[in-house]
Protein backbone atom coordinates (compact mmCIF):
# COMPACT_ATOMS: atom_id res chain seq x y z
CA UNK A 1 0.00 0.00 0.00
CA UNK A 2 1.24 3.30 -1.00
CA UNK A 3 1.14 6.10 1.44
CA UNK A 4 -0.89 8.37 0.12
CA UNK A 5 -3.39 5.61 0.27
CA UNK A 6 -2.04 4.88 3.87
CA UNK A 7 -2.84 8.94 4.85
CA UNK A 8 -6.01 8.62 3.00
CA UNK A 9 -6.97 5.84 5.27
CA UNK A 10 -5.59 7.55 8.58
CA UNK A 11 -7.96 10.47 7.55
CA UNK A 12 -11.12 9.02 5.81
CA UNK A 13 -12.10 6.07 8.04
CA UNK A 14 -9.39 4.46 10.88
CA UNK A 15 -9.47 7.39 13.54
CA UNK A 16 -8.76 4.81 16.18
CA UNK A 17 -5.24 4.52 15.09
CA UNK A 18 -4.42 8.10 14.48
CA UNK A 19 -6.51 11.35 15.70
CA UNK A 20 -6.66 13.62 13.11
CA UNK A 21 -7.93 17.51 13.92
CA UNK A 22 -9.95 18.68 10.93
CA UNK A 23 -9.97 23.14 10.97
CA UNK A 24 -13.51 22.82 9.20
CA UNK A 25 -14.95 20.56 12.19
CA UNK A 26 -15.71 20.79 15.47
CA UNK A 27 -13.06 19.87 17.53
CA UNK A 28 -13.42 16.53 20.33
CA UNK A 29 -13.84 17.21 23.33
CA UNK A 30 -10.64 15.61 25.37
CA UNK A 31 -11.08 16.84 28.87
CA UNK A 32 -11.51 13.73 30.45
CA UNK A 33 -8.11 12.51 29.05
CA UNK A 34 -5.13 13.10 30.17
CA UNK A 35 -2.95 14.77 27.95
CA UNK A 36 0.94 13.88 28.06
CA UNK A 37 3.19 16.64 27.74
CA UNK A 38 5.99 16.03 24.70
CA UNK A 39 8.94 18.24 25.53
CA UNK A 40 10.39 18.42 21.89
CA UNK A 41 7.58 18.48 19.52
CA UNK A 42 8.26 18.83 15.23
CA UNK A 43 5.83 20.27 13.04
CA UNK A 44 5.91 19.47 9.51
CA UNK A 45 4.16 21.49 7.18
CA UNK A 46 2.74 20.40 4.20
CA UNK A 47 5.17 18.27 2.87
CA UNK A 48 3.00 16.82 0.14
CA UNK A 49 3.21 15.12 -3.22
CA UNK A 50 1.90 17.76 -5.07
CA UNK A 51 4.89 20.14 -3.54
CA UNK A 52 7.96 17.83 -3.01
CA UNK A 53 7.42 16.33 -6.28
CA UNK A 54 9.42 18.09 -9.24
CA UNK A 55 5.96 16.56 -11.50
CA UNK A 56 3.59 17.66 -8.83
CA UNK A 57 1.16 20.33 -9.60
CA UNK A 58 2.74 22.97 -7.06
CA UNK A 59 6.17 21.94 -7.01
CA UNK A 60 8.23 24.24 -4.88
CA UNK A 61 12.20 23.89 -6.05
CA UNK A 62 14.37 21.21 -3.42
CA UNK A 63 11.50 19.75 -2.25
CA UNK A 64 11.84 16.58 -2.83
CA UNK A 65 14.90 16.45 -0.58
CA UNK A 66 12.96 17.58 2.55
CA UNK A 67 11.10 13.84 3.33
CA UNK A 68 14.79 12.03 3.80
CA UNK A 69 15.76 15.10 5.90
CA UNK A 70 12.44 14.79 7.96
CA UNK A 71 12.33 11.65 8.39
CA UNK A 72 15.86 11.10 9.89
CA UNK A 73 15.92 13.73 12.81
CA UNK A 74 11.89 12.74 13.41
CA UNK A 75 12.16 9.89 15.37
CA UNK A 76 14.37 12.13 18.29
CA UNK A 77 11.31 14.38 19.11
CA UNK A 78 8.96 13.35 21.82
CA UNK A 79 5.76 14.18 19.28
CA UNK A 80 5.89 14.87 15.22
CA UNK A 81 2.21 16.64 13.88
CA UNK A 82 2.29 17.01 10.41
CA UNK A 83 -0.14 19.69 8.54
CA UNK A 84 -1.94 18.72 5.26
CA UNK A 85 -3.60 20.71 3.01
CA UNK A 86 -6.81 19.04 1.71
CA UNK A 87 -8.73 20.78 -0.44
CA UNK A 88 -12.13 20.29 -2.08
CA UNK A 89 -11.75 20.06 -6.10
CA UNK A 90 -13.37 23.66 -6.35
CA UNK A 91 -11.13 25.63 -4.09
CA UNK A 92 -11.33 29.09 -3.97
CA UNK A 93 -7.42 29.03 -4.27
CA UNK A 94 -7.00 27.39 -7.70
CA UNK A 95 -7.15 29.55 -10.92
CA UNK A 96 -10.01 27.80 -12.21
CA UNK A 97 -12.08 29.22 -8.96
CA UNK A 98 -10.23 33.09 -10.15
CA UNK A 99 -7.26 31.78 -7.43
CA UNK A 100 -3.56 31.96 -7.79
CA UNK A 101 -2.60 28.87 -7.54
CA UNK A 102 -2.92 25.54 -10.31
CA UNK A 103 -4.99 22.75 -8.20
CA UNK A 104 -2.98 20.84 -5.61
CA UNK A 105 -3.90 18.09 -2.86
CA UNK A 106 -7.16 18.00 -3.48
CA UNK A 107 -8.57 15.48 -0.94
CA UNK A 108 -8.06 11.91 -1.24
CA UNK A 109 -5.90 12.49 -4.25
CA UNK A 110 -1.81 11.16 -4.54
CA UNK A 111 -1.09 14.49 -4.93
CA UNK A 112 -2.34 15.49 -1.59
CA UNK A 113 -0.25 12.61 0.00
CA UNK A 114 2.89 12.29 2.12
CA UNK A 115 6.13 11.22 1.27
CA UNK A 116 6.80 7.11 1.55
CA UNK A 117 9.23 8.21 3.60
CA UNK A 118 6.95 9.00 6.46
CA UNK A 119 5.52 5.58 6.88
CA UNK A 120 6.93 4.62 9.90
CA UNK A 121 6.85 7.56 11.64
CA UNK A 122 3.34 7.41 11.45
CA UNK A 123 2.68 4.13 12.18
CA UNK A 124 4.10 5.37 15.53
CA UNK A 125 -0.29 6.31 16.38
CA UNK A 126 -1.89 9.41 17.78
CA UNK A 127 0.22 8.78 20.94
CA UNK A 128 3.34 10.21 18.98
CA UNK A 129 1.89 11.62 15.72
CA UNK A 130 -0.88 14.02 15.09
CA UNK A 131 -2.25 14.91 11.75
CA UNK A 132 -3.92 18.57 11.49
CA UNK A 133 -5.94 19.25 8.11
CA UNK A 134 -6.58 22.67 6.65
CA UNK A 135 -8.20 25.07 3.34
CA UNK A 136 -11.18 22.30 3.33
CA UNK A 137 -13.58 25.17 3.23
CA UNK A 138 -14.54 25.64 -0.39
CA UNK A 139 -14.71 29.68 0.02
CA UNK A 140 -11.58 29.91 2.40
CA UNK A 141 -8.13 30.42 2.01
CA UNK A 142 -6.25 29.00 4.55
CA UNK A 143 -1.62 29.51 4.47
CA UNK A 144 -1.56 28.05 8.39
CA UNK A 145 -2.66 25.41 10.10
CA UNK A 146 -3.80 25.70 14.16
CA UNK A 147 -5.84 28.62 13.47
CA UNK A 148 -8.45 29.03 15.87
CA UNK A 149 -7.01 25.44 17.51
CA UNK A 150 -9.50 24.10 20.59
CA UNK A 151 -7.77 24.14 23.81
CA UNK A 152 -8.81 20.55 24.44
CA UNK A 153 -6.83 19.20 21.77
CA UNK A 154 -4.14 17.47 21.70
CA UNK A 155 -2.15 19.52 19.59
CA UNK A 156 -3.06 22.61 21.31
CA UNK A 157 -1.88 20.69 24.58
CA UNK A 158 1.13 19.35 23.28
CA UNK A 159 2.43 23.12 21.36
CA UNK A 160 1.20 24.76 24.77
CA UNK A 161 3.02 22.88 26.71
CA UNK A 162 6.06 21.96 24.78
CA UNK A 163 9.56 23.21 25.92
CA UNK A 164 10.58 23.55 22.43
CA UNK A 165 8.99 23.20 19.51
CA UNK A 166 10.89 22.57 15.34
CA UNK A 167 8.83 24.08 12.25
CA UNK A 168 9.95 23.07 9.03
CA UNK A 169 8.28 22.44 5.97
CA UNK A 170 6.56 23.55 2.30
CA UNK A 171 6.19 26.42 1.43
CA UNK A 172 8.45 28.56 3.91
CA UNK A 173 7.24 32.00 2.81
CA UNK A 174 3.56 30.52 2.85
CA UNK A 175 2.33 27.78 4.83
CA UNK A 176 5.21 27.74 6.92
CA UNK A 177 5.10 31.41 7.63
CA UNK A 178 1.54 31.41 8.44
CA UNK A 179 1.23 28.44 10.68
CA UNK A 180 4.37 28.92 12.63
CA UNK A 181 2.50 32.66 13.18
CA UNK A 182 -0.91 30.46 14.81
CA UNK A 183 2.02 27.99 16.68
CA UNK A 184 3.03 31.80 18.17
CA UNK A 185 -0.22 32.46 19.67
CA UNK A 186 -0.39 29.30 21.46
CA UNK A 187 3.42 29.50 22.57
CA UNK A 188 6.17 31.65 23.47
CA UNK A 189 8.73 32.57 20.43
CA UNK A 190 11.45 31.33 22.87
CA UNK A 191 10.33 28.12 22.67
CA UNK A 192 10.32 27.95 18.74
CA UNK A 193 12.67 27.79 16.08
CA UNK A 194 12.95 27.19 12.16
CA UNK A 195 14.70 24.12 10.70
CA UNK A 196 15.93 26.07 7.60
CA UNK A 197 17.69 23.02 6.60
CA UNK A 198 14.51 21.32 6.26
CA UNK A 199 12.46 24.34 4.84
CA UNK A 200 11.45 24.91 1.05
CA UNK A 201 10.15 28.37 -0.43
CA UNK A 202 8.84 30.10 -2.94
CA UNK A 203 10.97 33.06 -3.15
CA UNK A 204 14.79 32.96 -2.12
CA UNK A 205 13.85 32.46 1.45
CA UNK A 206 13.82 36.18 2.56
CA UNK A 207 10.16 36.54 3.27
CA UNK A 208 10.59 33.22 5.95
CA UNK A 209 13.72 34.74 7.03
CA UNK A 210 12.22 38.66 7.79
CA UNK A 211 9.15 36.72 9.56
CA UNK A 212 12.10 34.70 11.84
CA UNK A 213 13.90 38.28 12.42
CA UNK A 214 10.55 39.88 13.30
CA UNK A 215 9.36 37.32 15.66
CA UNK A 216 12.90 36.73 17.20
CA UNK A 217 12.91 33.08 16.45
CA UNK A 218 15.74 31.11 16.61
CA UNK A 219 17.22 29.16 13.16
CA UNK A 220 18.71 25.57 13.62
Amino acid sequence: MTLYMKTNIICGVALAAMTVVSCSQPQQKEVEQTIEKKANVLVVVDVQRDFLDPAGSLYVAGGEVLPAKIAEIAPSYDAVIFTLDWHPGNHCSFTPQGGIWPSHCVAFTQGAGLADEFSLILAQGSDKVQLFLKGQEQDKEQYGAFEDLAEDTVIYQWLKNADHIDVCGIAGDYCVKESTANILKIADAAKVSMLTDCIASIDDGSTLAAFVAEQGISQK
